[in-house]
């Protein structure tokens, strides 16, 4: 949302963003701002968002659009979904889902994220390496996201030791923050692996550009994608994706030209991996086309240019 509105002012748009505690208390405060300052539309993310967004058009009498990020079955999305407002799907799996129950398509715009990370500069991994107390050799592999269930880490810790075997220098770092109620079931898959020496927990980073240009490829074992982010900021910084053909990631990971798509078995993560680690010009090439595919595709330019077409189309629309 952040991104958006900075995107927005510097082209020349004026916005304002609303993040008040109370929905109804947000919901008066937006009808108030939209009137006063005469905006032109409304644009929510998520779903309480959106439940006090449409409030608030109501009363400001203007569009609103709803960027959906996530598989639901609220029923506020079908309800918003007429005259000039749009639904913004982050991909087309999520497209197809709010289609599927009961949106109509016309209501509904698939626009893909957007990353900056092919502007970030390239940084040294040796030196990461050196921070994080690894050896020089050590070939990582990272996964960024979330620590939680639904990202896959309990799979991909299964699937390591069959790879530690032939692959002894492989190392993965679980960038992000580990949640509280995941952290002993965690602790335990690891221990019962016997993969200590093989895992590095980062936190929260604010340099993961840094520690993508450290890894050789990255992995995305999850159980629920509506999207993919951290796909295209992997690919963004020339490495490859390992992922679970889930939700939206097959529309981002290209299986043998930007990664590797799996199902989610241990075994075919493990192959996956294995392939990765033994092929290392293969890999070193998926991530050149990755890196093309996210300029082509996926950047924060594509994005806009996108948000502001529908926003025209909201405004200049005749309601239905």
């Amino acid at each position: 949302m952040l991104s958006v509105s900075q995107q927005l002012r510097a082209g020349g748009h004026e916005t304002e963003v609303i993040c008040k505690p109370g929905w109804l208390r947000t919901a008066l405060l937006i009808g108030r701002q939209v009137r006063e300052k005469e905006f032109d539309l409304i644009h929510s993310h998520l779903t309480r968002a959106t439940y006090i967004a449409a409030v608030g058009s109501m009363l400001a009498r203007v569009p609103l659009l709803a960027t959906v990020h996530v598989s639901n079955r609220d029923p506020i999305y079908k309800l918003v979904a007429k005259r000039r407002n749009k639904l913004i799907a982050v991909s087309n799996y999520i497209r197809g889902m709010l289609y599927g129950r009961g949106v109509p398509d016309r209501f509904i715009e698939t626009v893909y994220n957007g990353t900056d990370f092919l502007d970030a500069p390239l940084h040294n991994g040796r030196e990461l390496k050196n921070e994080l107390r690894l050896p020089n050799d050590s070939r990582l592999i990272g996964l960024v996201g979330r620590v939680c269930r639904d990202k896959g880490h309990l799979l991909l810790i299964s699937a390591l030791p069959s790879v530690i075997k032939e692959h002894s220098k492989a190392h993965m770092l679980f960038v992000g923050r580990v949640d509280a109620n995941f952290e002993t079931e965690l602790d335990s898959s690891i221990y019962t692996a016997g993969v200590e020496k093989n895992i590095t927990f980062t936190g929260n980073r604010h340099d993961v550009p840094r520690l993508l240009d450290a890894c050789e490829f990255t992995a995305m074992p999850s159980r629920r994608e509506a999207f993919g982010v951290a796909a295209i900021e992997a690919m963004a910084r020339e490495r490859p994706v390992i992922a679970s053909r889930i939700g939206g990631l097959p529309e981002v990971v290209r299986h043998g030209q930007t990664g590797l798509l799996f199902d989610l078995r241990a075994n075919e993560v493990s192959d996956a991996l294995h392939y990765m680690l033994s092929h290392r010009e293969e890999c070193r090439q998926m991530g050149k086309w990755g890196r093309d595919l996210v300029a082509e595709r996926f950047t924060l330019n594509h994005m806009m240019d996108r948000l502001e077409g529908i926003y025209k189309s909201s405004l200049t629309s005749i309601s239905n």
